[in-house]
């Protein structure tokens, strides 16, 4: 194995097993308890690397490698849960389908796709594989119209009794469903919530829930479903639905001359699930990305920092589009950049933009404490909402013309047609700037003069004068320079003090902060500038352990620890990387790689002392880093 190998199994044809099995109790499936010394609860949690994402580009669903559906909110992201025994093991609700004897179990992805497959090994050499999947696109049914889970059991080597449980749970468990049977149907409703379940078999209904049992015979595949309102009339057949879903998920992958595909090709896996992951949270109506598919995963177990992360934040989102554009994926760039376009042009002479909004464009709700669910791990609050959504956060006017900067250079016509949209922006941007915010961390301690905001502050100015003497815009280009030169100016005099030896937190601070990382990333100094170097340094010294990144180590407003972050840890290898300090980058990215689940999926933090991954789940925010720092990696190992 050379130095770049990967330390994980590789794509082979059609689909790739990507962990060993795992033991599981005598007579069914046992919950994995978290380390000790994390958890604060006697209660049973999977860790969150027990759970494989399925989705549809409106929605997402957890599936355990116990064969439950534990978390799932129909039909958006930000619509009330159906499914939340992730936050619940008692309350929440799952839909759950198990052999009837002893098992082991792992998951793995169908190669190329976002179709989960749960493989259920029983004696005998007997193997149960339930494929999961929400359908998507077809030439009859837009990708989202039919907001489903479709799950395919088959048996190999002999016959295999199975049991299914529905027990649903609307509006975040504040609902219990009542139930009727018709036919090969199973419906939960309550209000206007309305589910259907579907199986080969007869339903019964009694502990609140309904169920079933059967056997799968090798050769005849069965299905169960549950949709949202009701199966379609007149829709595909599942086995037709699956084929569809496979061919669109194939055919959307990147091609391989991709710039990101294309150099860094050694690191395929990761990139290739980190690509079909940040799509998974794409919402296709309008082209958005949300952050997480969940909410209150905690920072830290038994912890406060619980948030619901089920909205878009134009900064998050602005970064996908820019590794999307990495990817080849120049349409959902484009779709994302418009939407955003819009958000400016929608805000009135005086107002600013939001930090986050609902999918649909909308302000997101108010933030809301949901006393009656346990928390995963027990951490509470349980919230729903995020009044992060009333923050200013001035960073996000540089996200949006960095992002519009890139996608220039493939699509300028576009970027032209909208030239109001980046002007408004950088106006703002000229008369907000000076202002104190609540920063990339959302601080809720009050607003400050933060060095990250300020600094992409700069960044929306000089990818504005850039744009505009690009597109043949004059009038505006020295007024934007001389206020570019300004805020470089007091970056340089506020932001960096020469007895930390780093960027700083804050102006006249001396509080550090990984958000410094990205002053080389974002084009402000060289990566060789020796004020770069010594704030790469004073990182790793002051808010790193080994490879991982604490965000910082300063009061914020709210209780309790958290666990390392994992986009400021990759953040850190790309700034290893292009400076030149290749075998450090190398040995804490090889580290990173192995906070990944057997899924290859990612965690927001993560705690090395417990090796627990923590906060909302998968979170693009890490994906992104890893597709930026594999760029970065890849681009370096090129040049050698």
């Amino acid at each position: 194995m050379t130095d770049d190998a990967p330390t994980r199994p590789t794509a082979s044809e059609r689909e790739v097993r990507q962990s060993p099995p795992t033991a599981a109790a005598a007579g069914g499936p046992t919950a994995e308890a978290p380390p000790a010394a994390a958890a604060p609860t006697l209660t049973p949690y999977l860790d969150l690397h027990g759970y494989g994402l399925i989705g549809n580009e409106h929605t997402a669903a957890l599936v355990s490698r116990d064969g439950s559906v534990d978390w799932a909110c129909l039909p958006r992201f930000d619509s009330p849960s159906v499914f939340a025994r992730l936050l619940d093991r008692k309350q929440g609700g799952f839909f759950q389908v198990v052999p009837r004897e002893t098992y082991t179990t792992y998951q793995q992805y169908v190669a190329a796709t976002n179709i989960l497959t749960t493989r259920f090994v029983l004696r005998r050499g007997l193997l149960l594989t339930v494929t999961d999947f929400m359908p998507m696109a077809s030439t009859t049914a837009p990708s989202g119209s039919d907001p489903r889970i479709v799950r395919r059991l088959t048996a190999r080597g002999g016959p295999i009794a199975v049991r299914v449980r529905a027990e649903p749970r609307f509006d975040y468990a504040r609902k219990g469903p009542a139930w009727s049977v018709q036919g090969a149907s199973a419906f939960a409703e309550a209000s206007d919530d309305r589910l259907e379940f579907r199986a080969p078999w007869t339903w019964t209904v009694g502990d609140g829930g309904a169920s079933t049992e059967g056997v799968v015979e090798p050769g005849s595949p069965r299905f169960l479903q549950v949709a949202w309102g009701a199966v379609p009339e007149g829709s595909l057949g599942p086995e037709q639905l699956l084929n569809v879903t496979d061919a669109f998920w194939r055919g959307w992958i990147s091609p391989e001359d991709a710039p990101l595909r294309r150099v860094a090709a050694r690191w395929h896996p990761w990139v290739e699930r980190s690509e079909l992951v940040l799509k998974l949270l794409s919402y296709a109506d309008s082209g958005v990305f949300v952050a997480a598919p969940t909410t209150s995963l905690p920072e830290w177990p038994g912890g406060p920092r619980n948030w619901d992360y089920r909205f878009v934040w134009l900064r998050d989102a602005a970064f996908t589009a820019q590794v999307f554009l990495l990817l080849g994926h120049v349409r959902e760039a484009r779709a994302y950049v418009e939407w955003a376009f819009h958000r400016a042009e929608s805000v009135g002479p005086g107002e600013e933009l939001r930090s986050l909004y609902r999918v649909d464009g909308t302000t997101s709700p108010p933030e809301v404490e949901l006393g009656a669910l346990e928390g995963y791990l027990g951490s509470r609050p349980v919230r729903v909402g995020n009044d992060a959504a009333n923050q200013r956060q001035l960073d996000v006017y540089g996200e949006l013309l960095d992002a519009a900067a890139l996608l220039e250079k493939v699509d300028p016509a576009f970027v032209r047609d909208r030239w109001a949209s980046i002007e408004r922006l950088a106006e703002t941007t000229v008369r907000l700037w000076r202002e104190p915010d609540f920063g990339i961390w959302e601080a809720r301690n009050g607003p400050a003069h933060f060095v990250h905001s300020k600094l992409m502050s700069w960044v929306a100015l000089d990818r504005a004068t850039a744009l505009a003497r690009s597109l043949g815009r004059t009038e505006p280009v020295e007024r934007w320079e001389a206020e570019a030169r300004a805020v470089r100016a007091a970056i340089l005099e506020h932001g960096y003090d020469p007895a930390v030896g780093a960027f700083t937190q804050t102006f006249g601070g001396s509080a550090l902060d990984a958000s410094a990382l990205r002053v080389p990333l974002v084009g402000f100094l060289p990566p060789d500038d020796p004020r770069v170097l010594s704030t790469v340094d004073a990182v790793q010294r002051q808010l790193a352990e080994g490879p991982f990144v604490y965000r910082y180590r300063e009061r914020d407003g709210l209780d309790g620890p958290e666990g390392s972050f994992l986009l400021c840890s990759f953040w850190l290898v790309e700034c290893l990387a292009k400076s030149g300090k290749i075998d450090r980058a190398k040995a804490n990215w090889h580290a990173l790689l192995e906070t990944a689940g057997p899924l290859l999926l990612f965690s927001e933090q993560y705690d090395p002392r417990a090796g627990l991954a923590l906060g909302n789940y998968p979170q693009a925010f890490t994906h992104i880093g890893l597709l930026r720092a594999a760029l970065a990696l890849g681009l370096v190992a090129s040049d050698e």
